[in-house]
């Protein structure tokens, strides 16, 4: 049984404006110990989607059908305070995009981590201090025992992002949900976080949900890819899979749009137009105003996802002959509820 299971999730924002489907039947699955990217461009709705995994939606989002069940359990049918108290930061830990408003400038970095560790465990304050200065020293910061005493604006960029890397694993979490934790970092520290989770995934046994916009990031830590536009995954498969045989014009597109260090800068070829808005998303394909090989069909059709290869699954209808029919969408697989 996997460890995380993901099922027709839809999360929606009700705005003076429209309803706006942020995320509008995702499904997916995060084996023991094992690495998923979700990917693709701002707008695609990846970081909803990890949010909505631990109820983390404020009004005027809602998370409004699916299942998340987690070890077993169904998380949307938890309690804020059952999710508080038992899954986050436990079981469940959340490393965010920007290290610098996810850590509170007015407290020590070891007192975060041990405040955590102290919530959730029977530790007392001088044991959990011991294990903030552990976890330090875990994630590569050199003098563990000093830094613990220090305060947010005393650590770079790449030590805060290694700070909530060690808050994350205060607890041993089963899973951590990685959303864009490198994308404020240069290069060279982004090579020692992306090396980090890998240490860290060997030594703990952890899965990952790691969110980016970035196809490399997902090929140095990714086991599984699933890559979204506009509130949907609209192909699944492992990474090497993946570079090497992309189905979808989409996917196809985002590759081609990276630039190669073997290539000239003027070879980008960037994906023409922009996505279009969430509240009035088009009809069938929600790529096909963007895509270069539409089809009539592509607005009538909204394609679900079919087996295009082993472990490999896109949502087209190029392949609809090739690997099986495509029936028509009903009222509900086309939002129009």
């Amino acid at each position: 049984m996997s460890l995380l299971e993901v099922e027709d999730l839809r999360t929606y924002f009700y705005t003076e404006g429209g309803i706006v489907q942020a995320v509008d039947g995702v499904s997916f699955e995060v084996g023991r110990g094992e690495t998923i990217g979700l990917v693709g461009e701002s707008g695609a709705g990846k970081s909803v989607t990890v949010k909505s995994l631990l109820g983390l939606i404020n009004p005027p989002g809602k998370v409004v059908d699916g299942s998340v069940r987690f070890d077993g359990r169904d998380l949307t049918e938890c309690t804020e305070r059952e999710l508080r108290q038992e899954v986050r930061g436990s079981e469940i830990s959340f490393v965010f995009q920007d290290p610098m408003s996810a850590l509170n400038p007015v407290f020590t970095v070891g007192h975060q981590i041990a405040e955590i560790v102290e919530y959730h465990t029977d530790r007392s304050e001088k044991e959990a201090h011991e294990r903030a200065v552990e976890l330090l020293d875990d994630v590569g910061i050199p003098d563990p025992e000093q830094r613990a005493d220090q305060y947010p604006h005393e650590f770079s960029g790449g030590m805060r992002q290694r700070a909530l890397i060690a808050m994350a694993l205060s607890c041993s979490p089963k899973l951590i949900i990685a959303d864009e934790p490198t994308t404020a970092l240069d290069v060279t520290i982004q090579a020692q976080i992306l090396d980090l989770f890998d240490e860290i995934q060997e030594k703990y046994d952890t899965s990952v949900v790691y969110v980016t916009h970035d196809l490399g990031v997902v090929r140095e830590v990714c086991d599984r890819v699933a890559v979204m536009y506009l509130g949907k995954v609209v192909e699944h498969a492992p990474y090497e899979e993946l570079y090497r045989n992309p189905k979808h014009p989409y996917t196809q597109s985002l590759l081609r749009s990276v630039v190669r260090p073997d290539e000239r800068a003027d070879a980008l070829n960037p994906i023409e137009g922009t996505m279009p808005s969430a509240i009035d998303p088009p009809s069938g394909c929600r790529f096909r105003t963007r895509c270069p090989v539409a089809v009539d069909d592509c607005a009538r059709i909204e394609p679900p996802r079919i087996d295009v290869g082993p472990n490999h699954d896109s949502a087209c209808i190029l392949y609809k002959d090739e690997y099986g029919k495509m029936e028509e969408p009903t009222l509900h697989e086309r939002g129009q509820r």
